[in-house]
């Protein structure tokens, strides 16, 4: 009986925990682990080595994004990242599996998200539509092509979440974006070569509603 009657309070316990009511002028901080993930075969390279295509590979950093909700279920996400960077490997013919290049980039995105579900869920799950800007720096031409860097992209975002409350400040989160990062080299062999990047984006974290 005494068994019962602890679960029965502990059931009660968390049933009586606040769900995560998102209202108007809410600030929602999170932190986590980002990872971009590059589509397959960014460029066709053939042009200057035969049969060959140039893959950006993927890479994991600190994830930071920031919500303000305009209403309870419309809110305004800002993504920002500390800055990944990514080897250009060769695919195919002679330099397949060489570095052909590093860049780094940081790839700031504003969404507009829209929460369905109703204020008396601790689940939240979202969609969002947005823009990116992707600049790239400290590039590193690896096989001396005579490359000066790589153009800067702005590109539509598409995004899924959800958010889970713990209680009524923190959360744990989980979200995708998939983005559209074009871009083209800029001198040497291979200038105005386009480079389609285009990857998938994964955040697993948690957050603090203010």
């Amino acid at each position: 009986m005494k068994l019962i009657k602890t679960l029965l309070a502990t059931v009660v316990a968390v049933s009586a925990i606040p769900a995560m009511a998102y209202e108007a002028g809410d600030i929602i901080v999170k932190a986590g682990a980002v990872t971009v993930s590059p589509k397959d075969g960014n460029a066709d390279s053939s042009g200057l080595v035969a049969g060959s295509e140039l893959d950006v590979l993927s890479d994991t950093q600190l994830g930071l994004t920031g919500v303000y909700m305009v209403t309870s279920q419309i809110g305004v996400e800002l993504l920002a990242a500390t800055p990944f960077e990514h080897e250009v490997e060769g695919d195919g013919g002679a330099i397949d599996g060489a570095t052909i290049a590093t860049t780094k980039h940081l790839p700031p995105t504003v969404s507009v998200q829209y929460y369905p579900m109703g204020a008396d869920s601790k689940l939240q799950p979202y969609v969002g539509l947005g823009v990116n800007h992707t600049f790239f720096f400290d590039e590193e031409d690896d096989a001396d092509l005579g490359t000066k860097g790589l153009e800067t992209s702005w590109g539509l975002t598409y995004s899924v979440g959800v958010d889970y409350a713990l209680n009524d400040h923190w959360l744990v989160n989980a979200a995708a974006w998939k983005m559209d990062i074009d871009t083209k080299i800029k001198g040497g062999a291979a200038d105005g070569l386009d480079v389609e990047i285009d990857p998938l984006v994964y955040f697993v974290g948690a957050g603090y509603k203010f």
